[in-house]
């Protein structure tokens, strides 16, 4: 009994060192200095393409998003993970059939908006996407 518990613990140890590490190491990180980005916002069922260019010197896609509101639109809520994308350009998604998905230069980001660095020349995509 006291085996399994000692090896629980150790996976428990070494699943946190994990995740430390990357959040340390690999996670993506903010770019200093003036950015200009392109956001494009994908809203199928409105018919909606539309393409924004921006200069920013913010950190995040969150806070450009905060800063470009009246352009953007967007609609958002505190989740446990962060800021979730709730709408853009008016339209809010369906939260029991539709998301938000965020792309980075074609990419699927991997993380959400509060942690997404925004970084100069990068082109963030938003489209209303299915579940």
């Amino acid at each position: 009994m006291k085996r399994k518990i000692g090896l629980a613990l150790l996976v428990l140890a070494a699943a946190a060192l994990l995740l430390t590490g990357y959040f340390h190491f690999l996670a993506p990180k903010p770019q200093a200095g003036t950015k200009s980005v392109t956001v494009q916002v994908v809203i199928p069922k409105s018919n909606i393409n539309q393409t924004f260019h921006f200069t920013s010197s913010r950190s995040t896609v969150a806070d450009l998003l905060k800063d470009e509101q009246d352009a953007l639109k967007p609609a958002t809520e505190n989740g446990p993970y962060g800021l979730y994308i709730t709408g853009m350009l008016g339209v809010q998604a369906d939260s029991s059939k539709e998301y938000f998905n965020i792309k980075v230069d074609g990419k699927d980001a991997t993380v959400g908006v509060s942690e997404l660095p925004l970084e100069n020349g990068k082109t963030y995509r938003f489209t209303l996407t299915s579940l």
